[in-house]
C-alpha cells in the first residue's frame, strides 16, 4: 500500500477501513504518514481508532519520526490532543534532545499534568546539548513568577535535571 492510498483509507470514514489501515501503518508505515495519523486523531471522536492511534504513537521505534511527533506539538489545531502527543513521546523511548526546548516551553504553559508529562521526556533524555540546555534554563528562570503553585516543586526539580544532562565539551 502507498502513502496515497493510505491516507484515502484513513479519510474513508469507514471505521474496519481506517483500524485495517492502521494496523498496517503499525507494522508498515513510514514517518511521512505520521502527519495523518496525527491528524486523524484531532479530527476523529471514534474512540478505538483514538485508543489504536495512540498505541501506534506509543510505540514507534524509527528516530525518524520524532522531528514530525515535535512539530505536531507547535501546532495550535493539536492543543485538544496535546496531552496524548506529549505522554506518547516519553512512552516510545525515542530520542528528544533536539526538541528539548518546546518540552521545556509546554512545562512552563501547561497544567500540572501536561507539565508533568514535558517533564518526563527531558527526565529521560540521555543528555542535552550545552548551548540548548542554557537556552532552557534561561527559558525557566525567566518564567519562575508565572510558575503555577502546583509545579514549582517539579520546577526546581527540572532545573536541577536539565543542568546534569547538559553536555560537556571537554
Amino acid at each position: 500500500m502507498n502513502n496515497k492510498e493510505v491516507i484515502k483509507h484513513l479519510e474513508s470514514g469507514n471505521q474496519s477501513l481506517i483500524l485495517e489501515t492502521l494496523r498496517y501503518i503499525e507494522t508498515e508505515g513510514n514517518k511521512e504518514i505520521l502527519t495523518e495519523v496525527i491528524r486523524l486523531l484531532q479530527n476523529t471522536t471514534d474512540t478505538i481508532i483514538r485508543d489504536e492511534i495512540v498505541k501506534i504513537l506509543e510505540n514507534l521505534n524509527n528516530q525518524d519520526c520524532a522531528p514530525v511527533l515535535t512539530q505536531s506539538l507547535l501546532n495550535p489545531d493539536y492543543k485538544d490532543i496535546m496531552s496524548l502527543l506529549v505522554s506518547s513521546c516519553w512512552k516510545n523511548g525515542l530520542d528528544y534532545s533536539k526538541s528539548v526546548e518546546i518540552f521545556t516551553d509546554i512545562f512552563i504553559k501547561s497544567d500540572f499534568q501536561l507539565a508533568f508529562d514535558a517533564f518526563t521526556v527531558i527526565d529521560n533524555l540521555e543528555e542535552i546539548d550545552g548551548i540548548t540546555a542554557e537556552a532552557c534554563i534561561f527559558r525557566l528562570k525567566n518564567t519562575i513568577e508565572d510558575i503555577q503553585d502546583d509545579k514549582k516543586s517539579l520546577y526546581f526539580e527540572l532545573l536541577r535535571i536539565i543542568e546534569d544532562k547538559k553536555e560537556n565539551p571537554a
